[in-house]
């Protein structure tokens, strides 16, 4: 490789990691207050540090999808300054394929498709046990540390309301209490009132600790006055109750374990098909960098003369396109129709490469 070659290579990534650092950034601002609303719906009550810390594992969902559309947005603008500052006419005066200008995005392609890859295939399907684990552990920790003053709680169809707190002791005083019914233990649903309740937890369970009770039995309109009485909460089953996940399906299951699964051969006829589909599905997260470099590299080259704007909103209608066509016709096709699921998995990596190789093809005539 020659002086002048790879001062234009080097070149070329410079500019593309700079692109595809901005492009994540502009992203990631328009994202985020979505993201923080979502967070803050799921975890209400929560202090600024618990948010802060569970944001990043809902970036960690969305970064598969973003990484590669930021990619493309990056190959598009870099190309398109090239052609628009006439360098790319400079490049070819200078004696270099254009093809080869497409070296360094490559490399860069070829790593971040690496990433993409391992997340799919080894992080991202552990993400939900680990969001459902996080959730759990926020409650517990802000029902053991209740903001002062703070004389109610609620924990789906657990209830507590009471006229007083100790600051000192953190123990409510003339206390409401709703205890939800406890399949385990067989108790039933009943109104509680207590002078004195001390409320403690263990990380997944509330402990309830109540003195002087009147116990109302909802079902039977029964009284019952007790000295003390003892009740546990699971937090788990309240906080993720409406988050409950088959975890046979493919979607939550490392790639390794497929696998080992499709090798065991006792699958059934349906689960066979979801299985081999998912590891062809993660596997064109890796290939969908390559389609998005052709696609985005062609398209700032052909829109030279617009608006890099333009260029740009183009390139995302491909990416959107693409994840819709991918994520509904050929889910569809992998997984309920006589085709084989890696077909389903990769037509729109397959038709978007013959695209973005025509494209290309035109481009580099130009």
């Amino acid at each position: 490789m020659s002086g002048a070659s790879l001062k234009i290579h080097l070149y070329i990534l410079r500019q593309l990691l700079v692109a595809f650092l901005f492009a994540v950034a502009a992203l990631l601002f328009i994202a985020l207050p979505g993201i923080a609303v979502n967070t803050v719906h799921k975890l209400p009550n929560v202090d600024a540090g618990i948010l802060l810390r569970f944001l990043p594992l809902i970036l960690q969902s969305l970064a598969p999808y973003v990484l590669p559309l930021c990619f493309m947005l990056s190959t598009v603008a870099v190309f398109g300054r090239l052609a628009a500052d006439k360098e790319w006419v400079a490049i070819h005066m200078a004696g270099i394929h254009p093809l080869k200008t497409l070296f360094m995005p490559f490399l860069v392609a070829t790593v971040l498709g690496g990433l993409t890859f391992w997340m799919v295939s080894n992080e991202l399907p552990q993400l939900k046990k680990r969001q459902k684990t996080f959730l759990v552990q926020a409650t517990a920790s802000v029902i053991e540390n209740l903001q002062p003053g703070k004389t109610s709680l609620q924990l789906e169809d657990f209830m507590l309301m009471a006229e007083y707190r100790d600051p000192a002791t953190g123990i409510f005083k003339g206390v409401y209490l709703r205890i939800p019914e406890n399949s385990d233990s067989g108790e039933r649903q009943s109104d509680v009132f207590a002078r004195l309740v001390d409320i403690r937890t263990d990380g997944t369970w509330v402990e309830v600790q109540a003195e002087d009770v009147q116990i109302y039995d909802p079902e039977t309109g029964d009284h019952r006055q007790v000295g003390t009485l003892s009740s546990s909460v699971n937090i788990d089953k309240r906080v993720n109750k409406k988050r409950e996940v088959d975890s046979t399906r493919a979607k939550y299951q490392i790639s390794s374990d497929l696998r080992k699964a499709l090798a065991s051969g006792t699958l059934s006829p349906k689960k066979d098909r979801e299985y081999r589909f998912m590891l062809h599905y993660r596997g064109t997260m890796f290939a969908i960098f390559y389609l998005f470099l052709g696609l985005g590299a062609a398209t700032g080259l052909l829109m030279r003369r617009g608006t890099q704007l333009g260029a740009l909103a183009v390139a995302a209608g491909y990416g959107i396109l693409y994840y819709v066509f991918s994520m509904r016709l050929g889910k569809e096709l992998g997984l309920d129709s006589n085709l084989p699921p890696w077909l389903g998995a990769w037509v729109a990596t397959f038709v978007g490469g013959g695209v973005a190789a025509a494209l290309l093809r035109k481009a580099m005539r130009r």
